[in-house]
């Protein structure tokens, strides 16, 4: 089993989802107990640390992430879902700084996701590849994860990517199935030459994958 680890700023926002759908009724004990290990129905109970203070094992997460299917109607339900709950997750401080500390930056989108990946997943093993115009952030560290699970990933990470600079950028992710790696990728989508200025100094800094 994968022992690689999330973080509470990725997990409260489902296992607060799971709780309200549990106050609604949309979601019983049954369910808890079909989909759920024990260690996933505490993420449920209590609340996580989201300044990165704590994390969870994949295995706990997966269960979230399953009973999350159900519910929104399987992994585009997932993606479709992220827009809405993340909206306040993007300024929880983390986020909100790892997003300041981009602004100006002239290959801002694939800077952005490559160090927000680190701190969703515990060791995500990224590789990048680009500069101002396009760019590609390959992680490999997910690859015995779950469809459902790499959706959400790739759809948080592509999203804050796209944010991450007034250009517009278009971001997507492939590589749900199986234990291909899951790969973010954007491209400017109209460009101008005059502002191809190459990679950002602070990216080439940071950009050393551990």
């Amino acid at each position: 089993m994968n022992s690689n680890e999330l973080s509470g700023l990725f997990i409260n926002p489902i296992a607060l989802q799971v709780r309200q759908w549990a106050r609604d009724g949309k979601v019983d004990e049954g369910d808890f107990e079909r989909l759920l290990t024990s260690d996933a129905r505490a993420l449920v109970d209590h609340s996580m640390d989201m300044d990165l203070a704590d994390w969870a094992p994949f295995e706990a997460v997966e269960g979230l992430v399953a009973l999350a299917a159900e519910q929104l109607g399987g992994d585009a339900g997932l993606v479709e879902w992220a827009a809405g709950p993340f909206e306040e997750w993007l300024r929880e401080a983390p986020v909100e700084g790892l997003l300041a500390s981009a602004r100006g930056l002239v290959d801002a989108p694939g800077f952005v996701v490559s160090q927000l990946s680190e701190l969703l997943v515990r060791d995500p093993h990224w590789q990048y590849d680009g500069g101002s115009a396009s760019f590609s952030v390959r992680l490999s560290g997910l690859s015995e994860a779950s469809s459902g699970l790499k959706s959400l990933i790739g759809s948080l990470l592509a999203r804050v990517g796209a944010a991450a600079q007034a250009r517009p950028f278009d971001v997507r992710f492939e590589g749900i199935d199986g234990e291909a790696a899951l790969v973010v990728f954007g491209e400017m989508e109209t460009s101008d030459e005059d502002d191809l200025l190459g990679e950002g100094r602070l990216h080439r800094a940071a950009l050393v994958a551990g």
